[in-house]
C-alpha cells in the first residue's frame, strides 16, 4: 500500500466493513453520507486539476450539496469504487501537473492553493472521516498523528476551520491566543481570535509555553472540530477557561 494513498485505502476498507447504514460522529450522517461526501470531494478535485491541465482552469468550486446530492442516489459499492478510482487518477494528474510546473496553483473554494496540495487534502479528509466511522484506534492514531496532515490543515485550509466557531456567541469577548502542544511534535498550533476574526498558525514552542497539550492525533482532531476520546488525552495547562475558548473556536469545518 503506497504511503501517499494509505488514508484512502484505510477509509474504503472501513466503509466496506461497516456498511452503508452505520452511524457516524457527524449528526444525521451514515456511512453512506460519508462515502458520497468523499466521492464528491475527489471528483471535484479531479475536475479542477484536469481543467488546469487543459489550460482552462475553473474559477469556482461546486458546493458540497451540488457535489453530493446526485452521488447519494448511487449504490454504496459504487461510491467506494469511485473514491478509489478517482483518487488514483487524481494522484496521477497532480504528479503530471507537478512535472510541468512544480509551483502550479489553482482556485479552490475561493482560495488560491497549490495543485500539489489536493492529494494531501484528500488524504486528510479520508483520515478524519475514517475516524468519524470508527473513532480512536491504532490506525487513527497513526494516520491522524502525521505532522504533514496538521501542517496541511493550517496552510492549505487555515481560517475556514475557524468560521463556525467565530460566529458562535460563545466565542465573543476579549481577544485570545491559545497555544496547543503535541507531545510527539516540536511546534505549537496557535489559535488566535480578536474582534470576530481569527487565525491559525504553527509556531516555535520557545515563544511561549503551551496552554493546552494533547497527543498529535488528538490535536489534529481538535483542529477539525472533533472530540477525541478518552477526553483526558487533552490537558489544560493554563486553566479551564483557555481550554474552553479553544474548544469553542474549533467547532468544526
Amino acid at each position: 500500500m503506497a504511503f501517499e494513498v494509505a488514508e484512502i485505502e484505510a477509509l474504503t476498507v472501513t466503509l466496506d466493513k461497516v456498511g452503508p447504514s452505520a452511524a457516524t460522529s457527524c449528526p444525521g450522517w451514515t456511512a453512506h453520507h460519508i462515502a458520497a461526501h468523499m466521492a464528491g470531494n475527489v471528483e471535484e478535485a479531479r475536475r479542477h486539476v484536469d481543467a488546469w491541465g487543459a489550460g482552462t482552469p475553473l474559477t469556482g468550486t461546486r458546493s458540497f450539496e451540488e457535489r453530493e446530492e446526485p452521488l447519494r442516489e448511487l449504490p454504496f459499492p459504487e461510491l467506494i469504487h469511485r473514491i478509489e478510482r478517482d483518487e488514483t487518477a487524481l494522484e496521477h494528474d497532480v504528479n503530471a501537473a507537478a512535472a510541468v510546473s512544480p509551483d502550479a496553483t489553482l482556485r479552490w473554494t475561493g482560495r488560491t492553493v497549490p495543485v500539489s496540495g489536493l492529494t494531501t487534502h484528500m488524504r486528510s479528509e479520508a483520515a478524519v472521516h475514517r475516524w468519524d466511522l470508527v473513532g480512536d484506534d491504532d490506525v487513527s492514531a497513526t494516520l491522524l498523528g502525521q505532522h504533514a496532515l496538521l501542517q496541511h490543515a493550517v496552510e492549505f485550509i487555515g481560517r475556514p476551520l475557524l468560521v463556525r466557531g467565530l460566529v458562535s456567541p460563545a466565542t465573543s469577548g476579549d481577544p485570545v491566543e491559545v497555544r496547543i502542544a503535541a507531545r510527539e511534535q516540536p511546534d505549537h498550533l496557535v489559535v488566535r481570535s480578536s474582534g470576530g476574526d481569527g487565525t491559525i498558525a504553527l509556531a516555535d514552542p520557545d515563544a511561549r509555553d503551551a496552554d493546552v497539550e494533547a497527543d498529535a492525533a488528538a490535536r489534529l482532531l481538535m483542529l477539525w472540530g472533533r472530540k477525541p476520546e478518552p477526553f483526558n488525552r487533552v490537558v489544560a495547562l493554563s486553566g479551564e477557561e483557555r481550554l474552553g475558548r479553544t474548544q469553542q473556536l474549533l467547532s468544526g469545518y
